[in-house]
């Protein structure tokens, strides 16, 4: 029995489709000329217009889902940047300025451990080690140059806790001072004087 009306549920079927198909020409394409006739060009203004109105509503949509969401929490924060009620919330950006303090620019070529390093910018990193402190001279992720410094106790008067600094001392030397949380220190290096072409 069910296989008598699953085959006439079947033979029905194929017989609508197939009827369906047959009032199509496939073979006349005079359409394809006119397919566009009858419709209506829109201008700039127009489609702007349709674009705001379609962003507007998508606006109104979030803003209804958030304020479902807001109100599976009751109540309300009692500082203004944690309300979720507050639409001007600002995600804090991480600070930046910690490896902004801790770069230097040397602008003449040096030397470290009898050996040459050329002028640029370094990023400043210390190390403290059971033998002392070191400061360390990064380009990129490439360790430049690797100097045995003094600690001290001094904090050279500098308003912030981590920092770096090149300061002249005389005609062949300059003084590179560091501070971190850990410890701060100071070296002297000897830089090579550049020549002068006339």
């Amino acid at each position: 029995m069910i296989k008598r009306i699953l085959i006439i549920i079947l033979s029905v079927f194929a017989f609508c489709s197939a009827t369906s198909f047959a009032g199509d020409d496939w073979s006349d394409f005079s359409s394809v000329d006119n397919a566009w006739d009858g419709q209506k060009t829109i201008t700039n203004k127009q489609f702007e217009e349709t674009m705001d109105a379609l962003q507007a509503k998508s606006k109104r949509k979030e803003a209804k889902k958030r304020e479902k969401a807001i109100r599976k929490f009751k109540g309300s924060s009692l500082t203004p940047e944690m309300d979720p009620h507050n639409e001007e919330i600002v995600n804090e950006q991480p600070d930046e300025t910690i490896d902004e303090t801790r770069l230097i620019n040397i602008p003449v070529d040096f030397i470290v451990n009898n050996q040459l390093v050329e002028r640029g910018y370094y990023k400043v990193e210390g190390e403290k080690k059971a033998d002392g402190v070191y400061i360390m001279l990064y380009q990129a992720h490439q360790l430049k140059a690797k100097i045995k410094a003094r600690e001290t106790k001094d904090d050279f008067e500098e308003d912030c806790i981590t920092f770096a600094k090149v300061l002249p001392c005389n005609d062949h030397q300059m003084k590179i001072i560091f501070g971190s949380v850990d410890f701060n220190a100071f070296v002297y290096i000897t830089f090579v004087e550049p020549e002068v072409l006339f």
